[in-house]
């Protein structure tokens, strides 16, 4: 994921170079890719084909500007949904209500930070200038990292939300009933939560994580205490390991479905041995 990054930035900024005259080119990059974050430089209204102001309406100016910003997020994958702060520099502020107008419209539900300044003059007679931050998403790999050590270790439940989309769909693998659930963020916290009530708080170590494109295998151990009834088992207060394997498939920085098997006869075993051993009266 981040050599593809690397390569489409490349590819972007060599267009750039060869598509001005050294006497023509500014002395910077259009964007500039570091630490996962994508730094674009201020674009005004300038028709890319024409290499011209655009003429008319303040709106249309507006919509040159949001139209550049968007096509350098796109030659790296990314939408505008992945800006994070802009910076917006308006010549009058009177048309403040107007930009806003234009601007609202290109992005659906979260918005960036942004800082809206006045200000003397802009290049090329342009009415204004704006200049953007986009986060590159999180490799398949990372988000499921830290889905697994901030949720599914039962650290914080809670933050299922920023890694699981609105629904996911969980296939559980079993040769005697195998089936598909639909799982929210928040019934998936209810999940682990209930793993806390039947285990305590497990030790959860993660022994496996491959990636290969947008999947992503995890294997697991997890160690608690039987501090609750499981099916026909009553706590017993003693030691259960539970082993499981899981491959998550993530789109656009979310884990959108899964495929879990964990071994339910050694479970059943441990169940068994253990309900034996707390039946024996003590001396």
């Amino acid at each position: 994921m981040r050599t593809s990054f690397h390569f489409l930035f490349f590819c972007l900024l060599s267009f750039t170079s060869r598509a001005q005259s050294p006497a023509a080119a500014p002395p910077f990059s259009k964007a500039v890719l570091h630490h996962g974050m994508v730094f674009i430089s201020g674009q005004v209204g300038v028709d890319p084909k024409t290499g011209q102001l655009v003429k008319g309406s303040f709106e249309r100016e507006v919509h040159q500007v949001m139209y550049n910003i968007g096509t350098i997020l796109k030659s790296v994958q990314l939408d505008y949904s992945d800006l994070v702060n802009v910076t917006v520099y308006l010549k009058d502020m009177q048309q403040y209500a107007v930009f806003n107008a234009v601007y609202a419209a290109y992005f659906k539900g979260r918005l960036p930070a942004r800082v809206c300044l006045a200000v003397n003059d802009l290049p090329s007679g342009a009415r204004l200038e704006v200049a953007a931050i986009a986060g590159l998403p999180a490799s398949p790999k990372e988000v499921v990292a830290g889905f697994l050590r901030e949720v599914r270790s039962g650290l914080h439940p809670e933050k299922a939300r920023h890694y699981f989309a609105d629904t996911v769909l969980a296939h559980q693998v079993n040769s005697e009933n195998p089936g598909v659930v639909q799982r929210t963020p928040a019934n998936y916290t209810a999940h682990v939560r209930e793993f806390l009530h039947l285990f305590g708080p497990f030790e959860f170590t993660v022994t496996e994580l491959l990636a290969d494109g947008d999947r992503v295998y995890a294997r697991w151990v997890q160690k608690g205490i039987h501090q609750a009834d499981i099916d026909d088992y009553k706590a017993t207060g003693l030691p259960l390991v539970e082993y499981t394997s899981a491959v998550y498939r993530v789109e656009k920085g979310k884990i959108v479905e899964y495929w879990l098997q964990s071994d339910r006869k050694g479970m059943e075993d441990q169940l068994k041995r253990n309900a034996a051993i707390a039946a024996v009266p003590e001396n």
